[in-house]
């Protein structure tokens, strides 16, 4: 488990996630690698408390890629280019990172809707 506090500004939108002035926020593992380092935020990895009926640790091993694999799931939504272009710089670059790309290698608000209509038709085939 992850959290993230923004100890600096008011408040910061980041992949779907708002966050406001001194508030943790408990955040996935690919948004703490984003925010981790950023001098706006204090991010931790938290462990989760330990499940005494289970006395091997294999299986909790095991239990974590059927979890993210879940979590990607979920996340992989499709966006129409309407609302992407009613979305902020941050939202967009946040989808672009989440498809593997690079935000600062796209020019301006038209390059990331393109970059992200195409790119997300790829991740869902």
């Amino acid at each position: 488990m992850y959290t993230a506090e923004l100890i600096k500004g008011k408040t910061y939108s980041v992949m779907g996630h708002v966050f406001h002035l001194n508030q943790e926020k408990e955040i996935e593992k690919k948004v703490f690698q984003y925010l981790d380092g950023n001098d706006f935020f204090a991010c931790k990895e938290v462990n989760a408390p330990v499940d005494d009926s289970k006395t091997d640790d294999q299986p909790k091993e095991d239990d974590k890629p059927a979890k993210e694999e879940e979590e990607s799931v979920k996340e992989q939504k499709i966006y129409t280019e309407s609302e992407l272009k009613g979305m902020n710089k941050t939202e967009q670059e946040a989808i672009v990172i989440d498809l593997g790309g690079d935000p600062s290698q796209l020019k301006d608000k038209s390059e990331r809707v393109a970059y992200i209509l195409e790119h997300q038709e790829k991740a869902g085939e």
